[in-house]
């Protein structure tokens, strides 16, 4: 009981250590959450006392949640396997590592008597151990506090002891450090991950996962040590429901089911979400007609094997308020002595206010498209009229800014036109003008619209494109995407920076590269930069407006003509933005 307890408040505490609300405001929510069962986010949205935003960037949930609960949860049955301590531990630790995408995993457990820690580790695939004062390090502080440690330099904090790092010869740079607790709230060792994978940093979701983890590591390292053996459906049966407890107060709707078992993890969020009764207990037959009744009767027929394979989709929920809600599957193997036990778990977001979000952003975009072209259009033809030298004759200075004005303004009637396509239809249903284009010409004409741009930024704009055959491709599209690639990166690249345009051939296709030296992209935000309105955080962003669509109109343009576009960059070392087009044939 004092478990469920510490977990309704998990999340909470999130938000109290971040200063996102009060104790006062938590409790007020807890006291809601009894009567209708709703996610505490979401209540306290409904207070006014916070917003999705706000919880969004404390929580920094991942796009792929039910990937990671179902790791979590597999996680769990196989420390169920674990006869052994050798075994459970160099379990524990790989798979925290796994999880937690860090370099290593630490365990220290107390032992009273001797007042030490038992420090184990993994070194060259052996599970190893060394003795260290209790009171030392930031173990020792978490144990004896039970609060959580999360550092983004180490060495930096007083906390720390290097003494493990002199021993295996590493450094330590981020860390998350997590109490292991019995279910009598009894501190019996830490748990402690170190160095997140892509020098990123360990979130605030990161702590709840390592939490949720850190339970399971808790029953399991108790069971073993005291020689308790359980029947596999008994341990089952616990196990599911230690994770009812862990995904108890997650915003997300999360819903476990198994071919096999009676019991089933259905959280509060999802009961609300779907419209089902709060406070009754359900049973996987219930389970199953409900999930019928919501649109999902497919999980019950890939449980049977009628249905091959899960994939996510939306539904829209009418009763007792309308709601949007993606459901994403991850399946499970929860394999107990051998035995595969065949099921799925279920994520279901709330996606209604995004979807509104997204309604308003579109309406944006058209109304601005539509006002924006009318003044494009008259630039557009003043500056065709002074090129034909209408109004008296031009110098060869005016007439080489006249052009750089030209193709500028051709830009910005081409990006608006693309704007009304993203908006009206997806791009890929949008006819295109493929035909046989020279490449090497479209690359050359538009480096050299960007001299005026390069000498300005002081930045060398370099053309290393060869001679390449004929692609198949929509030259003016094309010519858009590469001209956004460059704005992309003088947006980046510091005075006495250079950009370099390169191009390849293979057998079917032409690569083309736009490499900067500018500040590069961490890896933890490579696989979103070519989504809608997103930006990438820093100081040079923040520095040059813009709502995050060019890199998004790139490959919609690039995909369309049968291409493909990605970014290479190791985080303040450059980008490399690389896309390809099909060669003519």
């Amino acid at each position: 009981m004092i478990v469920k307890e510490e977990n309704k408040q998990m999340f909470g505490q999130l938000l109290l250590d971040k200063k996102i609300i009060n104790q006062k405001q938590i409790k007020e929510a807890l006291e809601v959450q009894k009567t209708n069962g709703k996610a505490l986010g979401n209540i306290l949205i409904d207070l006014g006392y916070t917003t999705s935003d706000l919880i969004k960037s404390v929580l920094n949930i991942t796009r792929k949640t039910e990937q990671k609960l179902a790791h979590l949860f597999n996680t769990s049955i196989g420390m169920m396997k674990c006869i052994d301590q050798a075994s459970l531990f160099k379990f524990i630790m790989t798979e925290a590592k796994r999880i937690l995408e860090s370099d290593m995993c630490n365990l220290f457990l107390v032992d009273e008597e001797a007042d030490e820690f038992k420090c184990v580790f993994i070194y060259n695939e052996e599970v190893r151990e060394i003795r260290l004062p209790l009171s030392n390090g930031l173990a020792g502080y978490v144990a004896k506090t039970s609060e959580t440690i999360k550092l983004e330099d180490a060495y930096q904090s007083p906390l720390f002891d290097p003494e493990l790092d002199n021993n295996l010869g590493y450094k330590t740079s981020t860390v998350l450090c997590i109490p292991v607790k019995q279910q009598s709230n009894k501190v019996i060792g830490a748990i402690q991950v170190v160095n997140k994978k892509g020098k990123g940093r360990f979130t605030s979701y990161d702590e709840w996962l390592l939490k949720s983890f850190a339970i399971f590591a808790s029953n399991a390292i108790s069971m073993v040590s005291a020689g308790k053996i359980k029947n596999p459906k008994t341990r089952f049966a616990e196990n599911m429901n230690m994770f009812n407890l862990a995904v108890e107060n997650l915003a997300e709707g999360v819903i476990i089911i198994t071919q096999d078992d009676d019991a089933v993890v259905v959280n509060p969020a999802v009961k609300w979400m779907l419209g089902w009764k709060i406070k009754k207990d359900i049973d996987k037959q219930e389970t199953e007609e409900l999930l019928e009744k919501s649109g999902l009767g497919k999980i019950s027929k890939w449980l049977r094997g009628e249905v091959d394979s899960l994939t996510s989709e939306e539904i829209t929920i009418q009763i007792p308020e309308v709601r949007v809600i993606k459901v994403e599957f991850s399946e499970i193997n929860g394999e107990i002595n051998y035995e595969r036990k065949k099921g799925c778990l279920v994520v279901f977001k709330d996606i209604t206010r995004d979807k509104k979000f997204d309604q308003v952003k579109s309406e944006f975009i058209t109304i601005a498209s539509h006002e924006l072209l009318s003044p494009i259009t008259s630039m557009k033809n003043a500056v065709n009229l002074l090129l034909q030298e209408m109004l008296g004759p031009n110098t060869d200075s005016q007439k080489k800014f006249l052009h750089i004005i030209n193709d500028g303004v051709e830009y910005l009637s081409n990006l608006t036109t693309t704007l009304l396509d993203i908006t009206i239809s997806e791009i890929r249903k949008v006819p295109l003008k493929r035909e046989k284009v020279d490449l090497d010409k479209i690359i050359k004409s538009t480096i050299e619209s960007q001299w005026f741009k390069a000498e300005e930024n002081k930045v060398s704009l370099i053309n290393n494109n060869g001679s390449h055959p004929s692609v198949l491709a929509d030259s003016n599209r094309t010519r858009q995407a590469l001209l956004n690639l460059l704005d992309n990166a003088f947006k980046f690249t510091p005075h006495g920076g250079e950009i370099v345009v390169s191009t390849k051939s293979t057998e079917d296709e032409v690569e083309i590269s736009v490499k900067d030296n500018g500040a590069g992209i961490f890896l933890e935000e490579q696989d979103k930069i070519f989504e809608r309105f997103y930006q990438v955080e820093n100081a040079t962003t923040k520095k040059h407006y813009g709502i995050g669509l060019g890199l998004s109109i790139c490959k919609d343009i690039i995909e369309a003509q049968g291409g493909r576009i990605w970014v290479e960059s190791k985080g303040r070392g450059g980008s490399n933005f690389v896309f390809t087009l099909p060669l003519y044939k």
